[in-house]
């Protein structure tokens, strides 16, 4: 290879490229599917551009929190060899490409370190807050309909999907407590208190838009730096204070925004008619109540192996249809990550899935670097109540954030800080 082409294709090409990468993603996370897809293709073709294949794979078998991902990929496209509807596995297992082709891309990025990482978070952070800043005008301008609407079930419209919305309000949380814990702008000072100013107003944003699944993750986010706290610091007192002072924001907040009030309200008469059996398959949660069990149904016939990720919204029609007829016929499949896991590949599968969601956590003790275990809190919460990763933008923010974090903090990217005079999206060529 001459030096002209060895120098197209070096380190300075795969660090631009697989940054503009990681950015397209970032930003199509609330702007466009499009580019989150041109996003995994730039990961893919900086994992292809390198020459060395052999060195690749070895840095992928290197580090378990990435290889593993692969492994559960492989995992759901074994399952349609006893798949019968093979058109669907197919489509499943395209949506999930991401799993094969971001860890390598992510691993073959040169230089990952602050630098690098917080620059990423910050657009991220910033994009979503200033979307967030119009919805709650929007929300204040139309007052009176909203307030009606949250009585009936509904929410404030957002430009993605509204759970998954506020997955990633909720992470942009995390973002701005861990920039205020350690002091980091990206260039002026005061920078923190507009940091300071936008972590509050997310947190507000999220008891008026209400939704259940990002408030479950936003205090996740709280409680997890509130243990991380008294754990790595000691700091017993503070947690105890700070704990009555989230409970008593906690009741606060129902007391004070009518949104949030209604939704807990109209939640609180879900449960109790289904649980009564008064007209569940009317109920906005008939749905949710009807897919886990029907997964749960299809996992008790086939405990080892599952029915196959192919036939599993085949087989939730057929049990909404003799159980829950109201809410049948609109392609739904089980509501819960985990129960999905186990209605498709069985016990194993679901083993896989469990060991594969929980080892960021405890490889080289993840639970303490913030941003990685702040979005832990948020991700596995979302297995249990959501099938978070049954859609293209759920699947990119699992993956997106985990990578990222996971790069940064267990493979020698936080172990290098030193500040960069080339700029900070620069490679670090010598790494």
């Amino acid at each position: 290879m001459n030096e002209g082409i060895k120098k197209l294709l070096g380190p300075p090409t795969y660090q631009f490229i697989g940054v503009l990468a990681l950015l397209f993603i970032l930003v199509g996370l609330v702007v466009s599917s499009a580019m989150m897809s041109m996003g995994v293709i730039g990961l893919a073709i900086v994992w292809v551009l390198n020459p060395d294949v052999k060195k690749n794979i070895q840095t992928l078998l290197k580090h378990p929190v990435f290889w593993s991902i692969v492994l559960l990929f492989l995992v759901w496209g074994i399952s349609g060899l006893w798949s019968e509807n093979t058109d669907y596995w197919a489509n499943r297992m395209r949506m999930r490409l991401p799993f094969l082709l971001m860890p390598a891309g992510l691993l073959a990025i040169p230089k990952f370190d602050r630098s690098v990482y917080y620059p990423l978070l910050y657009i991220f952070y910033f994009l979503l807050s200033a979307i967030c800043l119009y919805l709650f005008a929007w929300y204040l301008l139309h007052f009176s309909e909203m307030t009606l609407a949250y009585k009936k079930g509904q929410v404030l419209p957002t430009p993605v999907m509204h759970i998954r919305f506020s997955l990633m309000v909720a992470y942009c949380v995390a973002i701005g407590i861990t920039f205020l814990q350690e002091k980091w702008t990206w260039r002026y000072k005061w920078e923190r208190a507009v940091q300071f100013f936008i972590t509050g107003f997310l947190i507000v944003f999220l008891h008026v838009l209400a939704v259940r699944s990002g408030l479950v993750a936003l205090y996740g986010v709280l409680f997890y730096f509130l243990i991380r706290e008294i754990i790595l610091r000691r700091r017993w007192w503070f947690g105890i204070i700070t704990t009555l002072l989230l409970v008593g924001g906690m009741a606060t907040a129902y007391l004070t925004i009518p949104s949030l009030q209604n939704k807990i309200d109209y939640t609180l008469y879900n449960i109790y008619n289904i649980r009564h059996d008064n007209n569940r398959t009317e109920l906005s949660d008939s749905h949710r109540v009807g897919t886990i069990q029907a997964g749960l149904a299809m996992g008790n016939e086939a405990p080892f192996l599952g029915v196959g990720i192919g036939d599993i919204r085949d087989e939730t029609e057929v049990y909404l249809k003799a159980n829950y007829p109201g809410v049948a016929g609109s392609g739904f499949t089980p509501q819960s990550q985990y129960v999905w896991q186990y209605a498709g590949v069985g016990w194993f599968g679901l083993l896989v899935f469990i060991v594969v969601t929980f080892l960021p956590l405890f490889y080289k003790k993840g639970w303490q670097y913030a941003l990685l275990g702040s979005f832990l809190a948020i991700a596995i919460p979302s297995f249990i109540i959501e099938q978070t990763l049954e859609t293209q933008l759920g699947t990119a923010i699992y993956l997106t954030f985990l990578l990222m974090a996971a790069r940064f903090y267990l493979t020698g990217g936080l172990s290098d800080q030193k500040e960069n005079d080339r700029g900070a999206f620069a490679p670090d060529v010598g790494n």
